[in-house]
């Protein structure tokens, strides 16, 4: 089950809020780390994180640090049942490997050939 923790911390420089971030990332079963500037929180993303050994390791560096919250993260829904798209036939005549009316648009392909003698005319 994820779990989301936020820990308050003195992030007040560059090399507080690396350091804390490469704590984080340590402890076992992290996913995701992020750091909320404005509010100085450390976001903690992570299934089976053991908070604890996380908090101790993260009060050897700063000792003015605690918790905020601790709640799971629930999965996201899809919206209803996925409805497939009708596919409807090219209305133009394109050979299959260049089709322009494909998922994604493929210039149609056509060969170019150089009317000039094939040697060299740079030397």
């Amino acid at each position: 089950m994820k779990k989301k923790i936020v820990i308050e911390l003195p992030l007040n420089t560059d090399h507080c809020r690396s350091k804390a971030m490469q704590i984080a990332v340590r402890t076992p079963g992290v996913i995701s780390v992020n750091i909320d500037k404005e509010k100085s929180h450390l976001v903690v993303i992570g299934i089976g994180v053991d908070f604890f050994k996380l908090m101790h390791c993260i009060r050897r560096k700063f000792k003015c640090s605690r918790i905020v919250i601790i709640e799971e993260v629930k999965p996201d829904k899809k919206p209803g049942p996925d409805k497939k798209e009708d596919k409807k036939p090219c209305p133009c005549p394109c050979p299959p490997i260049c089709n322009p009316c494909g998922p994604q648009f493929y210039p149609i392909c056509q060969p170019v050939y150089d009317p000039y003698n094939p040697t060299c005319s740079i030397m």
